[in-house]
């Protein structure tokens, strides 16, 4: 387990977050491959916490994986086929940590990335949005600032109850009419107060807005996005099949923002994908609070080969922490633009000091 302080805190309208909590699997085949994973379990987002992940993976996703005989090429879904959905509903974070040290081995073993395992698509170049956190007023200049600098095209801003409609005009004053702007509130908005402050926000041409409404109240988060132009994405509100579904039957949103640790791991991410191309919604690629960078390699490999997310976050690790996981640095260029990583397996390099301390049980 890594408890890692930010340099920065990350705070929204759910949780003011001053350090991160992670879970970090190796596995090691029998020719002495270790294939790396790792979960971020966020109890405001998903009910999981560190410890209740560290246990599932102890007593009943990890004791799977030992001494299996498996097939590299069949390493995407397999974890669930062996636990079912209902234990990845449980503990998303674990399982996908999990299965992501799998994909790594798997990777390792054929020689190939873990982008091949993840689609028949070939892997490309992918783009960045900037991400704007609630910050005192004393410093948004200078970030705003920033982010002008670089040149990004996508700019997500962080918003709460009050004064969100004066925050987004001072950022689309700053970043210029050029830059596709997008809000978050987190669920801080009832839905009539959503609908209201989001048809203020009209003239500062915001195209999406993420999660206004809390994220059990689907009724809610239906009537705002019937009301509103821009789109509508859940978050909170979409962490399993099960709320998928739901969301779908109710019409209650356009479109999902996907998290590989919050949604269990990529091949129920990629599940999550197919069926909002089926419905005909959109889908963006975000990250949990507080992801490190082997995370960060696996939302670069599944961005790579998905060329339809209409927006990606991730690679954030450095600009939130003094030290990684990893030994290269996968922080995003000007205008938030970043290579592929051709592989083997995540195409990183583990920091092996970095985990000193932090081992929390061994099986074998």
């Amino acid at each position: 387990m890594i408890h890692w302080p930010f340099n920065l805190a990350v705070s929204h309208s759910l949780a003011d977050n001053t350090a991160t909590d992670n879970i970090v699997v190796a596995l090691v085949d029998e020719k002495g491959r270790v294939g790396y994973g790792e979960g971020v379990p966020r109890s405001y987002v998903t009910g999981e916490t560190v410890q209740g992940s560290l246990e599932a993976l102890e007593q009943d996703l990890a004791p799977l994986a030992l001494g299996a005989s498996l097939e590299p090429e069949l390493a995407l879904g397999w974890l669930q086929e062996q636990a079912g959905p209902q234990m990845l509903d449980r503990c998303p974070a674990a399982a996908c940590a999990l299965e992501t040290a799998l994909l790594d081995l798997a990777g390792q073993t054929l020689e190939r990335p873990v982008s091949a395992l993840l689609s028949n698509n070939p892997p490309a170049p992918v783009t960045y949005s900037a991400v704007i956190p609630l910050l005192p007023q004393e410093v948004m200049p200078a970030i705003l600032g920033q982010a002008k600098a670089m040149n990004f095209k996508q700019v997500k801003v962080k918003v709460q109850r009050k004064g969100a409609v004066e925050l987004v005009a001072q950022v689309r004053r700053a970043l210029g009419p050029q830059v596709h702007l997008r809000v978050d509130a987190n669920g801080a908005w009832s839905a009539a107060e959503a609908v209201e402050i989001i048809t203020a926000m009209a003239p500062s041409k915001v195209e999406a807005v993420e999660q206004p409404v809390p994220k059990d109240d689907l009724e809610g988060l239906a009537k705002v996005t019937a009301a509103v132009k821009p789109l509508v994405l859940a978050d909170e509100s979409l962490c399993t099949m099960d709320d998928a579904r739901r969301l779908v039957e109710n019409r209650a949103t356009g479109g999902f923002n996907l998290r590989l640790s919050k949604c269990g791991g990529p091949a129920r991410t990629t599940a999550l994908l197919e069926m909002a191309s089926w419905e005909g919604m959109a889908c963006m690629l975000g990250c949990q609070v507080g992801e490190l960078g082997l995370l960060s390699a696996l939302g670069r490999h599944f961005a790579s080969v998905h060329q339809g997310l209409i927006y990606l976050e991730g690679s954030l690790t450095r600009f939130f922490m003094d030290q990684d996981l990893i030994r290269q640095d996968l922080t995003f260029g000007p205008g938030g633009q970043a290579p592929i990583l051709p592989g083997p397996g995540l195409g990183v390099e583990v920091d092996a000091s970095a985990l000193n301390g932090s081992q929390a049980f061994s099986l074998s």
